[in-house]
């Protein structure tokens, strides 16, 4: 039976309870973080912290753990586990009471582990535009929040007209990101992806590919996904993979998503 980490003890997962006054599950007051982990290891685990200091700064929560607190909750977690690749799942609630406006400015936190596989070579994926529903511009939009009903009206668009994900829309007309994933394209060999001043959410992937290859970061449209040569998508469980269709605009290159997800297989073996 799988042990989950719950503020400050270790329970089993079946002794976990979630109250019904619980402030995520009734206001959305909260989010997460997905951690991958390989080789018992989290990777990128700073770009991870950052975020979390970040998004409970623009919660208004406290950030109680430091970056070392944090991830000796998440080794140990690893650890009872025997987890050696899968992922980890970090996810902070508000607590205290109140309706809208909440009484505390403290935290709940749980982290869960899952059995998987280190980072392998992705099968090309299909892209659709979602543009019922869009993203606003803004700090929300950067973090990982458990409101994500943009992407998962997203997701369901996109396999009701036959299409593996969905690109999403900030209130501009700008392409910012899919359902899941930070979005990059390749154009006469540079690689662009839109800003976070754009929405999307501020990936803790994308910031390791802005870190190992040269990318220029600007608006993203319709007409951009047509001009160019190669698409691709990040997030921090899949690394890194191709696009070979939007829509009716298909791509045969994979020259960069390939190099780069070849870089994270590298990684897994310890190369």
């Amino acid at each position: 039976m799988s042990i989950v980490f719950h503020n400050s003890d270790f329970i089993k997962e079946d002794d976990l309870v979630i109250e019904s006054s619980n402030r995520a599950l009734n206001y959305g007051d909260g989010f997460f973080e997905t951690i991958k982990i390989i080789n018992t290891k989290p990777f990128n685990f700073s770009a991870h912290y950052l975020r979390y200091c970040f998004a409970c700064s623009v919660l208004k929560l406290d950030c109680t753990e430091n970056e070392e607190s944090l991830l000796l909750h998440l080794n140990k977690l690893i650890k009872h586990n025997n987890i050696v690749n899968g992922s980890a799942k970090i996810y902070i609630s508000r607590g205290g009471e109140g309706k809208y406006l909440p009484d505390s400015t403290s935290s709940d936190i749980i982290i869960r582990t899952n059995d998987g596989l280190g980072f392998e070579l992705n099968t090309a994926i299909s892209l659709f535009v979602f543009s019922d529903e869009v993203k606003t511009i803004g700090k929300i939009s950067n973090i990982k929040s458990v409101n994500a009903l943009v992407s998962v009206l997203g997701a369901i668009h996109a396999k009701e007209n036959g299409f593996d994900n969905a690109i999403l829309m900030n209130n501009e007309g700008n392409f910012i990101e899919t359902t899941n994933s930070n979005i990059f394209l390749v154009k006469n060999e540079v690689v662009y992806t839109p800003p976070i001043t754009d929405g999307c959410v501020d990936g803790a992937m994308r910031k390791w590919v802005v870190q190992n290859i040269n990318v220029v970061e600007r608006s993203i449209d319709i007409t951009d996904i047509r001009d160019a040569n190669e698409v691709f998508i990040t997030n921090a469980v899949t690394g890194v993979t191709g696009v070979n269709r939007v829509e009716k605009t298909f791509f045969l290159n994979s020259d960069y998503s390939s190099k780069l997800q070849k870089k994270l297989i590298n990684l897994s073996l310890g190369l």
